[in-house]
Order: C-alpha cells, then structure tokens, then sequence
C-alpha cells in the first residue's frame, strides 16, 4: 500500500471508525478486472465497492471464483440482465472468467 492509500484509509477511518469500508488500492484492484472486460471506468468502481461491501458484510475474503465471497458468484446475482441492458453478449462472469484460465 502506498503512503498515499494509507493516509486515505486512515481519514476514513477517522470519520467511520465503525465501518471503514474497503480501502481504495483494494476497490481500484478490484474495478480493474471489470474495467479490462470492457466496462465503464466509473461502473466498474461501482461495481467493485458493492462487491467488496458485500463480502465485508457477510465476513468473506473476496476471491475471483464461484465459492463463498466469489466474484464470479457475486456477478451471476448481481451484474447483468437488468432492464437496461443492451442485448445479447457475452455473460460478464464469463469475460471475467476467460482472463483467468
């Protein structure tokens, strides 16, 4: 972690002590295997805090498979299909997927 990401955690964690949240290199970390299948920079980090929120509330370590705390689980549930979506394509678990056979 950087000098700069731990000054931004501990200012977060001055002002939410009870639930700080994941830390910025982590969601960037995260954002980027979204960013990488082609989705929006501001979506992905989006996407990556709800992800990373949701494995903190449920007590996971987040991991990149279908087990508990899994992103590719998470996304099935959560990523996709919605009203606005734009038609047929590939499943984003599976883009996700393919970067890491």
């Amino acid at each position: 972690m950087t000098m700069e990401g731990r000054i931004k955690r501990l200012e977060r964690d001055w002002d939410h002590p009870a639930n700080p949240g994941p830390d910025p290199e982590t969601v960037a970390h995260w954002a980027s295997l979204w960013i990488e299948a082609g989705m929006e920079e501001s979506q992905s980090t989006a996407a990556a805090l709800e992800f990373l929120e949701y494995c903190q509330a449920t007590g996971q370590a987040p991991t990149f498979g279908y087990g508990p705390g899994g992103l590719l689980r998470w996304c099935e549930g959560n990523i996709g299909g919605g009203e606005d979506d734009d038609g047929p394509r590939e499943p984003l678990h599976e883009v996700l997927e393919q970067g890491h056979d």
